[in-house]
């Protein structure tokens, strides 16, 4: 049966994304699966607007967080296939159409392998990582579902920010099975700086704390289990270092954002 492009859509939700967003929404229009493209701003005050109206189908405005942008994004088309992409990434031009075609041989999501492209030491600590997580369903959530089932299951959860995609994907799991395509989203991500990149992972940590507390000792095994950790003759390398203390100094940011939000829902009770 062929597909139409409103058959399709793919929602990225942005904020304040215009030194990725071009690119990315370049990537999306070169699909060879033609698809609806529906952007979601969440207040930006750059150029991101401008770039939204230029390339997309749709641009909603919608916040607070990246789950309800998500959300409105899926609500405000009929396409039987959505995709979720971030507004810092780049497609292959067949991303789409390999999505399509694994739903139509009856996935429910589909996982899309992600390659880290950036500038600096940190750049390539983040890309030595992601060189582990290849292949693990435990770190890597689909980004493309069948609508029925993203329907299904409510779609993200909006109170959960930095751990709604593993949410997701896990709810849907439960109803039909998960595929893996070939082609690779690139992630780019800029020249990462060390103390930047722990405050981003620190300003998660509320909701990964969320997520462990809705899936209690099978949510803690998915989010410790690091495939790194496995790999100790890797780690005895530059990059291995730079790793481990990437994770240390992440890993300290959430439990300070976790007691700072304790102590902020403290106050207002």
């Amino acid at each position: 049966m062929k597909v139409c492009k409103e058959d399709v859509a793919v929602v990225v939700p942005t904020r304040n994304s215009c030194a990725t967003l071009r690119l990315c929404l370049e990537s999306i229009r070169g699909q060879s699966q033609p698809c609806l493209l529906v952007v979601v701003d969440n207040g930006s005050t750059d150029g991101t607007l401008a770039i939204a109206h230029e390339y997309a189908d749709l641009v909603l405005m919608c916040g607070p967080e990246r789950s309800a942008q998500r959300n409105a994004g899926a609500a405000a088309v009929s396409a039987r296939y959505l995709g979720f992409i971030d507004s810092d990434m780049e497609l292959p031009s067949t991303v789409v159409e390999e999505a399509v075609e694994a739903i139509d041989s009856g996935a429910m999501s589909v996982v899309v392998p992600e390659r880290t492209v950036g500038e600096g030491f940190w750049a390539e600590v983040r890309a030595f990582e992601r060189s582990f997580y290849q292949g693990s369903d435990t770190i890597e959530a689909p980004r493309f579902f069948c609508r029925e089932v993203f329907d299904a299951v409510q779609g993200f959860d909006e109170a959960m920010t930095g751990a709604e995609d593993w949410d997701l994907g896990l709810r849907v799991r439960e109803l039909g099975p998960m595929d893996r395509i070939e082609a690779v989203i690139l992630h780019h991500e800029g020249r990462v700086k060390y103390f930047a990149a722990c405050r981003k992972k620190g300003y998660y940590g509320p909701g990964v704390l969320l997520f462990l507390a809705k899936y209690r000792s099978s949510g803690l095994m998915g989010v410790t289990q690091r495939e790194w950790l496995h790999h100790p003759r890797r780690l005895c390398s530059v990059l291995g270092f730079g790793l481990l203390v990437l994770k240390a100094g992440e890993a300290f940011a959430i439990v300070v954002a976790v007691i700072d939000n304790k102590r902020r829902r403290g106050r207002k009770a």
